[in-house]
């Protein structure tokens, strides 16, 4: 037998592996010279870096007023706080599963002030005996942890931790000056009675040894009040510090990145709005977020070359000429160049481009789309300047809302929610109009490089004139005294006088800077608005940079576990790719699938209620055929284990329970 048996157990081996040895990190794969694999490592290492460099200054001011905090602690005398206790209170926010890294680039700065930190955790702190011996055993090992020494070469070990021995260990070791800080990042999460009694006993230390506490407090400065009594919270000498919020993290991470005209791979469509949905309702997490990000870009790579012309300008002539006949043949395939084709006017007598002509027209096209995002952005962020402050906020407050409906719809220029916006835009006053332009002014200048100033620099100098005719525009209505009036004597009929009405309404009276208001909106909306906001993925060669397929993000990131484990279990060949567990048909049962195989499938040929008895009987007929017709004969120990232990894990997988009804039956759970 071996090392194979029907009951549970741990078999050791001795393997090659010793403690504190690397292993070998395999860097050669087969497709790592593979276009696509060439191309995705670029850019995601471009969206990784843009990403970690946004997110540390999210917490860089965090940092900075703790290190402010834990200095002036240091500099003060003990005897200035009075037994009181320094806390640092850190409003983090509801329900992010991001805290445990906040904290540890926390505790990585506060290391470089004193080595004196602890930081626990509501899981090891059930009592106030395990979180002070925790709490100490991690102040007088430092050492320990960080040479990973045995429990037998700690300087303590933990049954004998306690604060008098943190005292004479504090007076022996450390510096009177310098603080032990105590990190506890689940403040709602510990016992307040715990809480409570370690506090109080601090501050009975506090006298001769200086501490530093730092809460992570998820929702407001109310709970500690709730959770600790007066003779607590009076020991505390808080100051409270803020971390931006999650909505505004996410926001600054898409400004970074799907926003940016740097970053060339795009979301769009329900690919975009499945991840910034799960984002919002779900769990908060910026690196989840990004995670998921991750993984749209690996489905948008992966196995596909001419994804590799997702490039910068320069890199295009280059990565075309390394496609393979094959791949432009995929190429011509694409929904949106196909469809350019068919209007393209330059084809020979044979409907067909020749190859240097198609190689030239496929580098237009991708510098084309490249303007166009750069336009399409640049503009997005004016209408978006323009519309999030409106009543009511037809088009959303946040970036991400207009970009959504933008990419989502065909045409965001004719949705009612746009039209909703340039009505409203007719009642801004002249200040909220000229500073909403002067933003827009802002963001044509920083986006205009060098290389770029072309293509925006006409709507720049068009607005740059309208500006100034606003700012001198007045206000004082102009009588029009040759304004045609209808007598009730003339005859008119309903159509006519609908028509004179609406030439009235046209003529109405308008002060200057209403005039010059109604014509700016006019401009934008015709000019600008409706020619550049088109969807992206009408643009011929949009397939290359845009990634919209949210039904697949949707298969991996909220997969049917029911439906995957039926699939695996029903047909294990699909998952183990192995040739004995290849079925003919899927209701076929074979000797060589897996024991756990045969039992689900024999168990969805019974009814409600399965007999034991008889499903072993099938059991054993599968697995070992004899020739032998006899209904009943007798069941191999070896066997009945076997089917004793997929039964097992069938019920763990929760397909069948045990039946009161008949104890010699089990019940169908599906």
């Amino acid at each position: 037998m071996g090392d194979i048996s029907v009951s549970k157990g741990v078999f050791p081996h001795k393997g090659s592996y010793k403690i504190g040895q690397k292993k070998a990190i395999r860097n050669n794969y087969d497709y790592s010279n593979e276009l696509w694999y060439i191309t995705y490592k670029e850019i995601w290492d471009m969206i990784q870096t843009k990403a970690e460099c946004i997110r540390s200054n999210m917490i860089s001011q965090l940092i900075s007023d703790l290190q402010s905090f834990v200095l002036s602690v240091q500099s003060n005398s003990i005897d200035i706080f009075k037994n009181e206790l320094p806390t640092a209170m850190l409003l983090t926010g509801v329900n992010i599963p991001d805290h445990s890294k906040i904290f540890q680039k926390i505790v990585h700065t506060l290391e470089t002030l004193t080595l004196n930190v602890a930081i626990l955790w509501s899981k090891d702190s059930n009592n106030i005996k395990s979180i002070v011996s925790d709490t100490v055993f991690q102040f007088m090992n430092k050492n320990g942890e960080k040479y990973n020494l045995q429990d037998d070469e700690y300087e303590i070990k933990k049954a004998h931790c306690s604060m008098r021995a943190l005292k004479l260990w504090y007076l022996t070791h450390c510096d009177q000056s310098d603080p032990l800080i105590i990190i506890i990042p689940d403040f709602e999460s510990f016992s307040p009675n715990v809480l409570h009694d370690f506090i109080l006993i601090l501050s009975s230390y506090s006298d001769t040894i200086k501490f530093v506490l730092l809460f992570g407090i998820a929702t407001t400065l109310h709970v500690v009040h709730r959770s600790l009594s007066y003779d607590a919270t009076s020991k505390l000498k808080v100051k409270v510090l803020h971390m931006q919020t999650q909505i505004k993290s996410l926001a600054d991470i898409l400004e970074g990145t799907i926003f940016s005209t740097d970053i060339f791979f795009r979301l769009t469509g329900r690919a975009f709005q499945l991840l910034t949905d799960i984002f919002l309702f779900n769990d908060f997490s910026v690196d989840r977020f990004l995670q998921h990000y991750k993984l749209c870009t690996i489905h948008h790579f992966y196995g596909n070359n001419i994804n590799s012309l997702c490039c910068q300008r320069k890199d295009i002539k280059s990565r075309i000429s390394a496609l393979t006949e094959e791949d432009i043949k995929d190429l011509k395939k694409l929904p949106s160049f196909e469809k350019y084709l068919k209007t393209y006017q330059q084809l020979d007598e044979n409907n067909k481009l020749k190859d240097k002509k198609l190689m030239n027209l496929i580098e237009t096209l991708l510098i084309q789309f490249h303007e166009y995002m750069t336009r399409f952005l640049t503009i997005l962020k004016c209408l978006h300047t323009l519309v999030s402050t409106l009543p009511k906020e037809p088009l959303g407050k946040q970036l991400r809302e207009v970009y959504t409906k933008t990419v989502y719809s065909s045409n965001v220029t004719e949705s009612q929610e746009y039209r909703e916006c340039l009505q409203l835009l007719n009642f801004l006053s002249k200040e909220e109009l000229l500073t909403k332009l002067e933003s827009i002014k802002m963001i044509l200048e920083n986006t205009m490089k060098e290389e770029e100033k072309y293509l925006l620099k006409e709507f720049h100098e068009n607005l740059t004139t309208r500006i100034n005719e606003i700012k001198d525009a007045s206000l004082d209505v102009i009588n029009n005294n040759n304004a045609e009036i209808i007598s009730a004597d003339q005859k008119l009929s309903r159509n006519q006088l609908k028509q004179k009405l609406f030439e009235l309404s046209q003529n109405h009276k308008r002060s200057p800077y209403k005039q010059a208001q109604f014509d700016l909106i006019n401009y934008l909306d015709r000019e600008i608005f409706s020619v550049y906001l088109l969807n992206p993925t009408e643009i011929p060669m949009n397939e290359i940079f845009c990634y919209n397929d949210g039904n697949a993000v949707k298969q991996h990131i909220r997969g049917s576990v029911r439906g995957s484990i039926h699939m695996g279990l029903n047909d294990p060949q699909t998952y183990l790719q192995c040739g004995c567990c290849k079925l003919e048909n899927e209701d076929a049962i074979s000797t060589t699938l897996p024991d756990l195989s045969i039992i689900y499938k024999l168990h969805l040929e019974s009814k409600k209620l399965i007999n034991m008895y008889d499903w072993l009987q099938a059991f054993s007929t599968i697995v070992d055929p004899v020739e032998d017709t006899e209904e009943e004969r007798e069941i191999d120990p070896k066997i009945q284990a076997r089917f004793t232990r997929a039964v097992t894990d069938l019920q763990y997988l929760g397909f069948i329970k045990t039946s009161r009804l008949k104890t010699d039956h089990v019940k169908r759970l599906t």
